[in-house]
């Protein structure tokens, strides 16, 4: 953890030079006081004398944490005004969320919640789709809350919490195939089919494209790891792609999406205006980039949430992208590790349904800002600014951390 704080440090400092010469100095003194205080609380709940869990993921954790709160500044997310509530909100709640599942959770608390309360995790899932639904307003595409408030984050944790007590009931009917494609009883095809669609179908009412493609490509790895057949993963990674390109057609919104992915230059002063001003900040970051701080982020719409990546291409460079993207695949790598860990099978589901979703949202919001997919608006987990999405990054993390331990503690 050490490491990951004097690494922060490292990237901080051109950010922090450049700030001090400027009356916003002072902005950039509040989120590293509130990121150095909650890195020594961890610090100690993490020591190992009374934490059996993996430090490095913590680690990890603090160091992505700590790059996305540097490149935020460099962005001049934490103004020091009362409109920085919004920034500041959530990091902090979901620090506290991070450190509360470090002193407060255990394995075993966990395993009972997921069995005991699956359905209610479901049932709060549909109502805070049903509450966008119901009181969202039409905001760049999408159904938000006033405030431009976006719950759908906390529909991933919901529901991953719910197929994690779930799935293991109905293992032995979910493991059936025929010549290696997953053919389970009509009763678990059609209740599946009820516990997921009902979601996807919200997910869709709601606007949130990206949102029913990550919950679909979630539901294919926590079916892989369940049932140890790789049928689920290849049948479903097919449909996933399939009801991608059906998404398409849903709405006049998603289909221009699609057109502006396809032939992103025939407008490029309209609706290609975006992805072609994101193309370009990531084609003049070249190999090194351009350093931090010596780039034009603003040229970029939507630069501080969605196109976040394309800043730090600009200025870190394919270099510093992949050292990132690295980091990200080192966090996975060791989320994975700690579900496989777990001899509980609701617990070893919760951990791979979470890295599943992280891993889901790395791939829909790089894909979109470098063009290899359609872009659907999902953030980049840590680094781009998006209040429900970091608080529940961060709550994923802390559970996590709390499945390191089973090993020592016993589920």
């Amino acid at each position: 953890m050490s490491a990951a704080v004097l690494a922060v440090a490292v990237a901080v400092f051109p950010v922090f030079s450049a700030e001090a010469l400027t009356s916003a100095g002072s902005a950039v003194l509040m989120p590293l006081a509130v990121y150095g205080v909650a890195w020594l609380l961890a610090a100690v709940l993490t020591r190992p004398s009374v934490f059996g869990g993996d430090r490095g993921f913590v680690g990890l954790t603090f160091l992505l944490l700590g790059l996305g709160i540097t490149v935020q500044m460099r962005f001049g997310t934490w103004v020091p005004s009362w409109t920085a509530w919004r920034a500041y909100a959530p990091l902090l709640t979901g620090l506290a969320l991070f450190l509360f599942c470090l002193r407060g959770v255990s394995v075993t608390l966990l395993a009972v919640l997921l069995r005991r309360f699956r359905w209610g995790f479901w049932l709060a899932a549909m109502a805070t789709l049903g509450v966008l639904f119901a009181f969202g307003r039409v905001y760049r595409g999408g159904l938000f809350l006033p405030g431009q408030i976006n719950p759908t984050e906390a529909v991933k944790l919901f529901l991953v919490c719910f197929a994690a007590g779930w799935l293991p009931l109905r293992r032995e009917g979910l493991s059936r195939t025929v010549l290696g494609i997953p053919l389970p009883p009509l009763g678990t095809a059609l209740a599946l089919l009820f516990a997921w669609g009902a979601p996807l179908a919200g997910a869709v009412a709601v606007r949130d494209l990206g949102l029913a493609l990550i919950l679909c490509l979630t539901l294919v790895f926590m079916l892989s790891v369940q049932t140890g057949r790789s049928g689920w993963f290849w049948v479903g990674t097919a449909l996933a792609a399939m009801a991608g390109y059906l998404i398409r057609f849903v709405s006049a919104h998603t289909y221009e999406r699609f057109d502006v992915w396809l032939h992103p230059f025939v407008d490029p002063l309209d609706s290609g205006w975006q992805i072609g001003q994101s193309l370009t900040a990531e084609y003049a970051g070249g190999l090194w980039g351009t350093g931090l701080g010596a780039g034009a982020p603003a040229s970029v719409p939507i630069v501080s949430s969605d196109f976040v990546y394309a800043a730090m291409a600009e200025e870190l460079g394919l270099i510093g992208c992949g050292l990132i993207l690295l980091l990200y695949w080192c966090w996975l790598s060791r989320a994975i590790a700690v579900s496989c860990d777990a001899e509980d099978s609701s617990l070893r589901l919760l951990g791979s349904g979470f890295a599943a979703v992280i891993g889901a949202q790395i791939l829909l919001n790089v894909g979109g800002v470098t063009k290899a997919l359609p872009m659907t608006g999902i953030t980049l987990p840590f680094f781009s600014q998006g209040g429900f999405s970091l608080m529940v990054v961060l709550v994923f993390c802390g559970l996590v951390a709390v499945l390191s331990g089973t090993r020592r503690r016993g589920a």
